[in-house]
């Protein structure tokens, strides 16, 4: 069921979302040497080495380890408020190497596989989307707690990301170089 985007200053209070100069300098340069909006293998060797594929509980996922063990215990909380809402869920991906859409320059925070765009019932958001899903909202507390920025929150004209959840700048200041 569609939802309306909640007002500025409802979400994501108190975090913020990563820039793509504060993941190049984290990670040590850029995710792969040739960047487009298309997806790519990862090639810096640092980042590389920080990837996994694991189970998150309803699916896997390939991304930032950090990121899947956090995702896991987000998801963890879920069934004991939402018992329904955890067999909805599916994932359009985690680590994705491609630029943000629309820019030739900004790095996706998918590409450091920080970030997750989700699926309610098989049905994605696309991204600019003036609205949201049930399902997603529901989510949002759940992720905010744990650090994670959802993309719903975006405030940029044509730039809201419903589906879109990703680690905080907070969450990702632990991973250095």
């Amino acid at each position: 069921m569609r939802t309306p985007l909640p007002k500025a200053g409802t979400v994501n209070v108190g975090l913020t979302s990563p820039s793509s100069s504060e993941q190049i300098t984290r990670f040590g340069g850029m995710p792969s040497a040739h960047m487009s909006q298309n997806d790519s293998p990862i090639t810096n060797p640092q980042l590389k080495y920080m990837i996994a594929t694991e189970s998150v509980g309803p699916f896997r996922v390939t991304g930032l380890r950090r990121a899947i063990v956090s995702l896991r215990a987000v998801l963890a909380e879920v069934p004991r408020d939402l018992p329904d809402l955890l067999a909805l869920l599916s994932s359009a991906g985690i680590e994705v190497n491609r630029l943000q859409r629309g820019s030739r320059t900004k790095v996706s925070n998918h590409a450091w596989g920080s970030a997750i765009d989700l699926r309610v019932d098989g049905t994605l958001v696309p991204f600019g989307a003036s609205y949201s899903l049930k399902g997603l909202d529901a989510l949002v507390p759940y992720f905010n707690r744990a650090g994670w920025y959802w993309g719903g929150g975006y405030r940029s004209a044509g730039r809201a990301d419903p589906m879109h959840f990703e680690l905080g700048s907070v969450l990702m200041k632990g991973i250095t170089r």
